[in-house]
């Protein structure tokens, strides 16, 4: 048989097509394959639980085989529930030609659950497909910050699960990338670390009938006022420091968690003026206003009280004493002075005498309910005065009141300026009683002179 050189020729045109097809397809699908990685990997890749690692796809040394490494910074000691920690997964390698990067984390309890959430917090990561409930946090192109020598950080955020998830387990793949367009060449590295769940503490305990007013002290059920100080006693109520002082936050306003500590009266939180382990001071939310009772929760290091329920009148005013116990010598102070208005050198340390019959003094005290204009929970007083004028009595005699309201620049406390009636009995024991309506104080004493 002859030799067709047209079949011949025609098979192999129709052999060079195919293989020149071949050859073409297999050329573009190795950039589709590399670049499709480059705004973000396949879920999967941490190298955690008998998964895979980018080596599958990633061609170069054995996994952790280059001088580079993949680290996780950020996270705690030990865990708190709900708490939010910037993570950062560094990828480095001090190759030369190291010169694009990227990587896949994920967080789980030791059974393989997913463990709290993760986040992104810029443009150079985001979440990839679940798997099984489980989330892959991983750079996206920005993220790969092609050019870039030595190494880069990728930071997001964790917020931890409740502490009964037990311990965390981060894993993590890293990628040092030459960038030269190709899977060859690059390097993968791995890495995991395991978090604790913070040891539980004590819990808080308050007793029923324990939130009382800072300033009188009067025993459950006495009612509380809405934006007064109220004291609540209790054991376990911060992490242990003997004495916390509070401070304004970047709002503004008096902070709502102390030394561990933090309060909700029916769900709101609640302001901190101090926090001990057996007492905390807390202003009663001004919302409450026009409430009858109001269930008090303390928690510590995320473990709580039993609520325990107070009752809310329109007003509960309080007058402080020198003891702290709300009654003796009242924390009455000559007006526009620092002398205490008790008997000369009876306090150690402080200017006091008398006050004389006809002065101005200013009474100290808590829970005259609300102000008009109305202020913000937590918010330092400008001197609003209260929505209705307190009245006094000195020695049992009616005191003409100059003035009612809130303390500038504090919160929850009330001043009222009252002049001392001429007809007041000269003793070191004269009582001091103040009444908002059909609300009456606690008791408390002062000096008067001639």
């Amino acid at each position: 048989m002859g030799y067709n050189q047209t079949n011949h020729n025609s098979a192999i045109n129709r052999n060079s097509t195919s293989s020149i097809w071949k050859v073409a397809l297999l050329a573009l699908s190795l950039p589709i394959l590399v670049y499709a990685f480059s705004p973000a990997p396949p879920s999967e890749r941490t190298g955690g639980f008998g998964e895979s690692t980018c080596i599958g796809c990633h061609l170069g040394t054995a996994l952790n085989g280059g001088a580079g490494r993949v680290t996780i910074t950020g996270a705690p000691t030990a865990y708190v529930s709900g708490t939010v920690y910037p993570i950062t997964v560094r990828v480095e390698d001090p190759g030369a030609d190291r010169r694009r990067w990227g990587f896949e984390m994920s967080a789980r309890t030791q059974a393989g659950a997913q463990a709290g959430t993760l986040s992104p917090t810029n443009n150079q990561t985001a979440l990839v497909p679940s798997f099984n409930g489980v989330q892959y946090i991983a750079h996206t192109g920005p993220g790969t910050r092609a050019g870039t020598a030595a190494g880069v950080n990728f930071t997001f955020n964790w917020t931890a699960p409740n502490t009964s998830a037990g311990s965390v387990v981060f894993h993590a793949t890293g990628n040092a990338a030459n960038n030269s367009g190709s899977e060859n060449g690059d390097r993968i590295y791995s890495t995991s670390a395991t978090v604790p769940a913070q040891v539980a503490g004590p819990v808080p305990t308050v007793a029923d009938g324990a939130t009382v007013n800072n300033g009188s002290f009067a025993q459950h059920p006495a009612p509380l006022g809405p934006g007064s100080i109220a004291a609540i006693f209790g054991a376990n109520l911060n992490d242990g420091t003997a004495l916390c002082s509070s401070s304004f936050g970047g709002d503004g306003k008096l902070i709502t968690s102390l030394c561990g500590a933090s309060v909700t009266v029916n769900n709101i939180a609640a302001p901190i003026f101090y926090a001990t382990p057996g007492q905390l001071g807390i202003q009663i939310p001004f919302e409450l206003a026009g409430s009858a009772t109001a269930n008090v929760t303390v928690t510590v290091a995320g473990q709580s009280s039993t609520p325990r329920t107070v009752f809310i009148d329109t007003a509960a005013p309080g007058i402080f004493s020198l003891s702290q116990t709300g009654s003796g010598p009242g924390a009455i102070l000559i007006a526009n002075s620092n002398i205490l208005a008790v008997a000369t050198g009876s306090v150690p340390g402080r200017t006091t005498r008398p006050a004389r019959r006809g002065e101005i003094v200013t009474i100290f005290l808590t829970g005259l309910g609300v102000t008009s204009p109305a202020l913000a929970t937590g918010s330092p007083s400008t001197g609003n005065p209260t929505a209705t004028p307190a009245t006094v009595t000195i020695d049992a005699l009616p005191a003409t009141v100059l003035f009612s309201g809130t303390a500038p620049g504090f919160v929850g406390l009330n001043q009222i300026n009252v002049t001392v009636p001429t007809a007041a009995r000269i003793a070191n024991d004269v009582p001091v009683v103040v009444t908002l309506g059909t609300k009456i104080s606690n008791t408390v004493t002062m000096a008067v002179s001639q």
